[in-house]
């Protein structure tokens, strides 16, 4: 289990539609933490100021199903769109032959 620090109370989290690994959230003091568990288990792919005004608090988070896009809400009802790198989509690379190693050495052992 993991347990991740963001230092504010948190508004929403949201899985990425694409990814079982990337994960957003959104915390009282107006900033938005992306996380891809599958690159670094400890620190944020990016972490956004979204609302700079004190009494702001972010509410809600949803990712687009189709482009690399989050929407963020707040509590006085404005919404903001947010663009992410494209490379969040990108599958990693397999190698092939480090997987046939590991299946081998599992069948002869």
């Amino acid at each position: 289990m993991f347990t991740f620090d963001l230092g504010s109370p948190v508004g929403d989290v949201a899985w990425a539609p694409y990814s079982s690994t990337v994960f957003a959230a959104v915390t009282a003091d107006g900033r938005v933490h992306v996380y891809d568990i599958s690159i670094n288990k400890y620190e944020p792919l990016c972490n956004q100021l979204v609302v700079t005004k004190k009494n702001t608090k972010l509410t809600h988070i949803a990712f687009n199903s189709k482009y690399n896009i989050i929407i963020v809400g707040d509590d006085h009802g404005q919404v903001n769109s947010l663009k992410l790198s494209p490379n969040l989509r990108k599958l990693p690379k397999v190698n092939i032959n480090k997987i046939y190693r590991k299946i081998v050495r599992l069948i002869v052992s």
